[in-house]
């Protein structure tokens, strides 16, 4: 806990740690390539690396055994905040994104690159080719068509997340635009059913053109553009950011759906979301195999990541016991997320780290990639890249990790958890936080609790957000307050 403050602004003056190979090695003069996948809405109950007993998982349990395991990383407990945590290093008490804001859905503002600088930009301005495939939520493309370049991608392949206009007739879609603007969640409920499909019959945005793929599943059609950009691009760096819109449900009213390898509509809902975790999995297996046979493997850094816990709909057996999915909970179910990192030839295998959140992965892939962070930058993440790379005598940076949602914030050591609320858990023998142990006698309870009540005082109010919030927690939210609940 000690230097609490200087750790929580980053390491800014660390000089970055440059790629290297063995002597009369050609890849010693190219820095190593960044594959970051990001799985939506699928808790650490369903990967086997992290004690899942549903075997829906092999190639990423793979990818964690030769490679590099977090033992617990925290991201905000939904997908927006979450991947601004990821993408942005700073804490959302920071970016004023500590609820959820469905930009894409919703309008009214988006993660603006004026104001903050997201580490794909800084590889693509330091030579990377840079891809998008996948799920983005966090601007809307048709108000700011050229938002993806600007945040630094050469190349994008995502889904849109909009309401679909093709389907939704223009006096329906006014009446959205109605409803979003008296923020009234009951209103906008049904028109959720209205986006534009991620799994079959897709719409998507490649660099800017909206495509429809009438009979296609959107996982396979975007697959194939990953596939499609590590082949063109593997003579030089590049990063593909791979946000997979797998895991997540069709709707939330449909929170699973059938894949290609079982097409049956009438499955349990369980079912078909195993399969969906399954189906991922497969498709993680197949890149890896395609960076195999395009001899690039050795020097491609893959991170594989979850954003957030699972939906609440859902349980899976983990570690002898059930758990139920906690989606937008600051529970460890909800926000303690999978992470692994994994490179033949970079990175030393078969080892975990203990603690980190997502805001680390900002300084910890460009130091790996060997880019300077802008000196003039407050990041709120600390760099894994020499404990990762196997540097002699480094050590994990972090003894705690930090979270938040809307005024809530938690933070955690190995053992113990706190929360701003005054909750406190020993989170190592109570996974499921059933046990307050604010009032607890023991020696040890007491110092981790006046430590992390500590560092908690510490940290900086909320800064406002940017625009208003705009997603269904937040109008729920607006709406008890209005009525002074």
């Amino acid at each position: 806990m000690k230097s609490a403050l200087i750790g929580l602004v980053g390491a800014l003056g660390c000089a970055p740690l440059l790629f290297s190979a063995p002597a009369g090695d050609a890849a010693s003069t190219q820095r190593p390539n960044v594959v970051f996948i990001l799985l939506d809405n699928c808790g650490q109950e369903w990967l086997g690396c992290y004690g899942s007993e549903e075997r829906c998982t092999p190639e990423i349990d793979r990818l964690a055994r030769e490679g590099v395991r977090f033992e617990h990383c925290y991201a905000a407990p939904v997908c927006g905040p979450s991947r601004i945590m990821l993408l942005t290093g700073r804490y959302p008490f920071r970016t004023g994104f500590s609820m959820h804001h469905d930009a894409a859905l919703y309008g009214g503002g988006g993660l603006d690159p004026k104001r903050e600088i997201i580490w794909p930009r800084l590889l693509r301005d330091a030579g990377y080719a840079t891809g998008i495939v996948g799920k983005w939520q966090i601007n809307k493309l048709s108000e700011e068509p050229d938002v993806l370049r600007q945040h630094g991608f050469d190349e994008h392949v995502v889904w849109p997340g909009e309401i679909d206009r093709d389907k939704v007739p223009p006096p329906e879609y006014e009446r959205f635009l109605a409803a979003v603007r008296a923020e009234s969640a009951e209103e906008t409920g049904p028109f959720l059913r209205q986006i534009e499909s991620r799994y079959w019959d897709p719409v998507l945005i490649r660099d800017g053109r909206r495509e429809r793929h009438e009979g296609k599943f959107g996982p396979d059609v975007m697959q194939e553009a990953a596939l499609d950009f590590v082949r063109r691009h593997g003579h030089r760096p590049f990063l593909l950011y791979y946000p997979m819109v797998l895991t997540h449900g069709k709707t939330f009213t449909e929170p699973a759906v059938p894949t290609p390898l079982n097409r049956s509509a009438d499955r349990p809902r369980q079912a078909m979301y195993a399969d969906m975790v399954r189906y991922a999995d497969r498709l993680i297996g197949q890149l890896v195999r395609a960076l195999d046979s395009l001899g690039i493997r050795e020097r491609t850094v893959i991170f594989v990541a979850t954003d957030n816990g699972t939906e609440s709909s859902m349980v899976a057996r983990r570690s002898g016991r059930s758990v139920t999915g906690a989606l937008y909970q600051l529970t460890e179910a909800g926000s303690d997320v999978g992470l692994l990192v994994n490179c033949p030839r970079i990175i030393p295998g078969g080892r975990t780290i203990p603690l980190s959140d997502f805001t680390d992965m900002y300084p910890t892939v460009c130091d790996i990639a060997g880019v300077p962070r802008p000196g003039n930058l407050v990041l709120d993440g600390l760099s894994h890249a020499p404990v990762l790379l196997g540097e002699p005598g480094a050590r994990p940076p972090r003894d705690w990790i930090l979270n938040q949602y809307a005024a809530t914030r938690v933070v955690r050591d190995v053992r113990f958890k706190l929360y701003s609320t005054g909750e406190f858990f020993d989170v190592t023998t109570d996974p499921e936080e059933k046990c307050n142990l604010v009032g607890s006698a023991a020696p040890d309870a007491i110092a981790a609790r006046e430590r992390l009540t500590s560092l908690l005082r510490s940290l900086p109010p909320d800064s406002p957000p940017p625009f208003r919030l705009r997603s269904q927690s937040a109008f729920k939210l607006g709406a008890k307050t209005r009525a002074g609940k």
